[in-house]
């Protein structure tokens, strides 16, 4: 079981914070699990599902490289939970597309723009000291300042999100259990995500 109890939909007073958590039950993502634990400090469900809406879906940069970089996150940060969505899920189902994203510095299969975007969130995840100014310059080269911003704000906080979901110990379906012992069953709905 999880680290932190799941809030249940029956049990959130913010009528905003219960709609999003019965929502991502209703098309599971984001993740219910931690939707529910999220639920807890309706501040930081917000933000979350807030940051979410508008960095991901919204924003500067085209949705597929976010995606891509979710993906790369979740399968180089080892993030279970993470790697079972989208098209992180069609990558490690598939050794070849999964040994190219790892060694996408001599894939032929991700374009220099993606390429660059990996090295970068290798730098914030792995080794910051590596944004050096010859990347900086490439950076710049790539990608407008607005654009810059909203990579790196990706990258942390999709990093850093999944880094934290790993420390509390939560599994697909526990919330689906929980809520059918509340007798809250018709919430359910469990399986990966397609997006």
């Amino acid at each position: 079981m999880a680290n932190i109890s799941f809030k249940l939909p029956s049990e959130l007073e913010d009528g905003e914070c219960r709609e999003w958590l019965e929502a991502a039950i209703a098309k599971g993502k984001p993740g219910p699990e931690f939707q529910s634990i999220r639920a807890h400090a309706p501040g930081v469900m917000r933000s979350f599902t807030m940051s979410r809406r508008w960095v991901y879906h919204e924003g500067f940069l085209e949705f597929d490289l976010k995606e891509l970089l979710r993906a790369y996150i979740a399968l180089s940060g080892e993030c279970t939970y993470c790697s079972n969505q989208g098209v992180a899920r069609d990558i490690r189902a598939d050794q070849h597309q999964l040994d190219e994203l790892f060694n996408y510095q001599t894939s032929d299969e991700y374009t220099p723009r993606q390429k660059l975007a990996f090295r970068y969130a290798d730098a914030i995840m792995w080794d910051p000291s590596t944004a050096d100014d010859a990347m900086w310059d490439e950076l710049r080269a790539e990608f407008d300042e607005p654009e810059l911003v909203e990579l790196g704000y990706w990258i942390g906080f999709t990093f850093g999100g999944q880094r934290w979901l790993k420390t509390l110990g939560s599994v697909q379906g526990q919330l689906a259990e929980a809520l059918a012992a509340a007798g809250e069953a018709d919430f359910v709905a469990t399986g990966a995500t397609s997006d």
